[in-house]
């Protein structure tokens, strides 16, 4: 019996958003140690839970600067305020966990947009 391995994958860019995102927080600004600070810290649920006080503390940026950035996510649909220190982040965009969970996380977060709207 011959196997004949065949490369498959080439001409392909393999991404590790965990380096990727550590590497650009490195270089990057504030706004981008915001946003990596929310990829570090979702729940099961894929839910942010702080609010700006609790972010100001923790990375010392000023409540205006993470302000701007939290309005430019809701604006970019990576994730949906539930209310002061309550956000959900789109499954679409970043989730871990298996297949069925992101389902069922993304229900719930196209279900935000039902419950505004009554």
């Amino acid at each position: 019996e011959v196997i004949s391995i065949e490369e498959r994958d080439a001409n392909f860019h393999k991404i590790w958003l965990g380096h990727i995102v550590e590497s650009l927080d490195l270089i990057g600004n504030k706004k981008l140690k915001v946003l990596t600070f929310i990829m570090d810290n979702l729940n099961s649920e894929n839910m942010f839970l702080m609010t700006y006080k609790e972010i100001e503390q923790k990375l010392g940026i000023s409540q205006p600067t993470i302000a701007e950035t939290m309005k430019a996510l809701q604006e970019s649909d990576f994730l949906k305020k539930i209310r002061a220190g309550t956000y959900q982040i789109n499954p679409d965009k970043i989730f871990k966990g298996g297949k069925n969970s992101r389902l069922n996380v993304l229900m719930q977060y196209n279900e935000i947009d039902n419950k505004e709207d009554k």
